[in-house]
């Protein structure tokens, strides 16, 4: 349960593995002579460039979608797949058309080496961010790799764990009042890793939907912020299309990587382990083992429906890969949760334990049902009698609180990873024109079994003040309770300033998403969204972040976390 940094040593054991995309060197090599298409417009190619490089603009809706499996059936695409250091893939995309094409990656990958079979999710780059001590070196320096739950889908939070401890440098961006919210990680993408899974494809929808989700109370993401109170709201009120939710990131979609006509891009990609371990470590593919690519269907684990509907669902959740080694090893191989405990030791604390255990008991038990969100308990209940405390549970009974579905009562101990808090209203403090409420914050301990105390804080209630204002300052002390964020100083990097941005997950709950800005809101900066990574619980996650997203959010000063995703699985 230490919260630290680390990196994965490689495993160099053929087996059968499932991976997801993450940060790589961009290539640009040319098809050889005999199969170059035709000379094309160079606006397309420049277009769908700059939408790699992590333009948000108007042309990505224009490229044509192409899943991975389909564009290899009809030739439109080209792969060819290896292993990579650390553990990891490197899975070569080639556009043999006329035209750009964006790729997406299918929940059901897998590949398979001369030693074994090795299969894919989502995004690499993040989940196990931050675990400290030795990291996965427990596993007998085996490494994990991981799976869909990196970061960005590699893009933004990228090189995982290329760089030594998963997650360390994808990125950090800002967002121009004119496109709503946008990734934290494209500027950092173009500065350091100009090739990855495209962080444009991971947000539901697009940019242009957060925009709009936002609008309620941030005046459209221009000059209507009011400050945090009712002008947060609008960002709680919907976020993109969540709905009824507050200080909410939406989720994101699968990742996807956009290619010019004839381009090829090495988009790497990492991995975690169906095959059962070996002297206690995970196999993973050795360095430049070759690879050939599959469905889940197609391996032996995935002729058991659950193991398909399992594996589909932890990539399309980007899970962290530490959680998905655990309910993968008991899926298919029926270990006790005493071995996988004992296996895992060094790289996976008790509350990712016990996330996966909650997603093994419900997906056998058939609890998850197909486009379910993840969402975990929020509990909130209210002691003493206040005029708002009313309107205060109708605006917030079953709405979405900071990714989590809220409800009014809590049981004396938890039955399942959640959080609780306990509203005391109180008499208006003497001479004070306001009345106060006194917040409790607690979570579920490792085993989900008791609520551990997270810390209080102190709610002032204005006169005049309106539940859905209230609901947002309400969420926003939750959530300095459970995350917290800050910038490191900065250093040069191929002569540019970068700076660490570190995340740290207090809460027993995945993180999938973050907004952020500097200590002093003001309308002119609009807060930037990081999204698409799982930060496990207990973990930190370090990502690097450039100058100008230091500058233009006022980073430097202090970080203010505005809204987040929090999850099960």
């Amino acid at each position: 349960m230490n919260s630290g940094h680390f990196s994965l040593p490689a495993a160099l054991i053929g087996g059968l593995l499932v991976f997801g995309p993450l940060a790589s060197g961009q290539s640009d090599e040319p098809p050889p002579a005999d199969e170059a298409p035709p000379a094309v417009d160079s606006s397309a190619v420049d277009r769908a460039s700059a939408e790699q490089g992590g333009e948000a603009n108007s042309y990505v809706e224009e490229i044509p979608l192409v899943d991975l499996f389909e564009g290899l059936r009809s030739g439109r695409v080209g792969l060819k797949a290896e292993g990579a250091k650390g553990g990891a893939m490197t899975l070569s995309v080639t556009n043999n058309t006329r035209a750009p094409l964006r790729v997406v990656l299918p929940p059901g990958l897998i590949a398979s080496g001369a030693a074994g079979q090795f299969g894919g999710m989502g995004g690499m780059g993040g989940g196990m961010g931050g675990m400290g001590g030795g990291g996965m070196g427990g596993m007998g320096g085996g490494g994990m790799g991981g799976m869909g739950g990196g970061g960005m889908g590699g893009g933004g939070m990228g090189g995982g764990g290329m760089g030594g401890g998963m997650g360390g440098r994808g990125g950090g961006g800002v967002m121009p009042a004119s496109r709503g919210m946008m990734m934290l990680g494209m500027l950092i993408m173009q500065l350091i890793e100009t090739d990855s899974w495209d962080v444009s494809s991971l947000m539901m929808g697009g940019m242009g939907m957060m925009g709009g989700g936002m609008g309620g109370g941030m005046g459209g993401m221009g000059g209507g912020m009011g400050g945090m109170g009712g002008g947060m709201g609008g960002m709680g009120g919907g976020m993109g299309g969540m709905g009824g939710g507050f200080m909410s990131i939406p989720p994101t979609g699968p990742p996807s990587a956009a290619l010019a006509p004839g381009q090829t891009r090495n988009l790497r990609t990492r991995a975690i382990s169906l095959s059962p371990p070996v002297a206690g470590r995970a196999v993973l593919p050795a360095e430049g083992e070759a690879l050939q690519i599959g469905d889940i269907g197609q391996a032996e684990a995935g002729r058991d429906p659950v193991v398909r509907e399992a594996f589909r669902r932890l990539a399309e959740e980007k899970a962290p890969e530490s959680v998905a080694q655990l309910v993968m090893w008991k899926l298919i191989y029926e270990l006790d949760w005493a071995t996988i405990r004992q296996l895992s030791r060094r790289w996976a604390n008790p509350h990712e334990l016990t996330l996966a255990r909650q997603f093994v008991r419900r997906i056998k038990g058939g609890a998850i049902e197909p486009g379910s969100d993840g969402r975990a308990p929020l509990y909130i209940e209210m002691d003493g009698d206040d005029p708002i405390a009313e309107s205060l549970c109708r605006a917030i009974s079953g709405a979405t609180m900071l990714g989590m579905k809220v409800g009014l009562k809590a049981p004396n101990q938890p039955d399942e990873t959640a959080v609780a808090c306990m509203i005391r209203f109180n008499e208006a403090p003497a001479g004070a024109p306001d009345r106060e409420a006194t917040v409790m914050v607690y979570a579920s301990d490792a085993e989900a079994r008791s609520w551990t105390p997270m810390g209080k804080f102190s709610l002032p209630i204005a006169d005049d003040a309106e539940a859905q204002g209230l609901a947002v300052e309400l969420a926003t002390g939750i959530l300095g309770r459970l995350v917290h964020a800050q910038v490191g100083e900065g250093k040069l990097v191929k002569g540019e300033k970068v700076y660490k941005l570190r995340v740290d997950n207090a809460s027993p709950l995945l993180l999938n998403g973050l907004a952020l800005a500097g200590p002093d809101l003001v309308p002119e900066v609009v807060p930037s969204v990081l999204a698409g990574f799982s930060l496990a619980p207990r973990h930190s996650m370090s990502f690097t972040i450039t100058r100008e997203a230091v500058d233009r959010l006022h980073l430097e000063s202090g970080v203010q976390v505005m809204a987040a995703d929090f999850h099960e699985l």
